[in-house]
């Protein structure tokens, strides 16, 4: 039972009308409607409203974070820019990109008719890259020819002679002994009864 119903029934049974100040004033809650939207890497944002001013949160799968300062475009082209983290300062609309894009290719033509003011002009140009590539091959060729000869010379001459091993030779093993002069001890008895 509710506080104000307890106060009401006890005023009833006093005799007592209760006025319309203190009259039962139930409290609504008010459910509050978040709207989503998704940016262009598929990061989900909720906002109340997407407008300035405007608290705006990114939805994780275990609660909402404020969303940090920087500026941010939404799937539809807007960006989106908060200045204090968590409130929208600003929604920009969507720029159109697509005619820019048009306006840089018309202008390159103008800027090529421009640099190539006559057709001799760009005729000229034409046969000099053309004479490159000509000359580029001859080289090519050349080399490639003098490549092969370079091989053919190597596979005429003989393979330098190979080393062999003669077991026949033995060592001076007496050269490599330290200290032969000092008198031999108990260790050194042992050791050459063992060897």
């Amino acid at each position: 039972m509710k506080a104000t119903d307890t106060l009401s029934k006890i005023k009833n049974i006093l005799g007592m009308e209760l006025s319309k100040d203190t009259k039962e004033v139930e409290v609504k809650a008010e459910e509050v409607v978040l709207a989503t939207m998704n940016l262009d890497n598929g990061t989900v944002i909720e906002a109340e409203e997407f407008s300035a001013g405007k608290e705006v949160f990114i939805v994780t799968e275990e609660d909402k974070v404020p969303m940090p300062i920087g500026e941010y475009t939404l799937e539809d082209g807007r960006a989106v820019v908060v200045e204090e983290e968590g409130i929208i300062a600003s929604i920009a609309e969507a720029a159109e990109e697509p005619v820019a894009e048009e306006e840089a290719k018309e202008e390159m033509p103008e800027e090529l008719t421009t640099e190539f003011a006559t057709k001799e002009q760009f005729d000229e140009l034409k046969s000099m890259v053309e004479e490159l590539t000509v000359n580029l091959s001859e080289v090519l060729k050349s080399k490639e020819v003098e490549l092969s000869e370079v091989k053919e010379e190597l596979s005429e001459t003989p393979d330098a002679t190979p080393l062999k091993h003669s077991p026949e030779i033995k060592s001076n093993d007496d050269f490599y002994h330290i200290a032969s002069q000092r008198n031999e001890t108990r260790l050194d008895r042992i050791m050459r009864k063992l060897s």
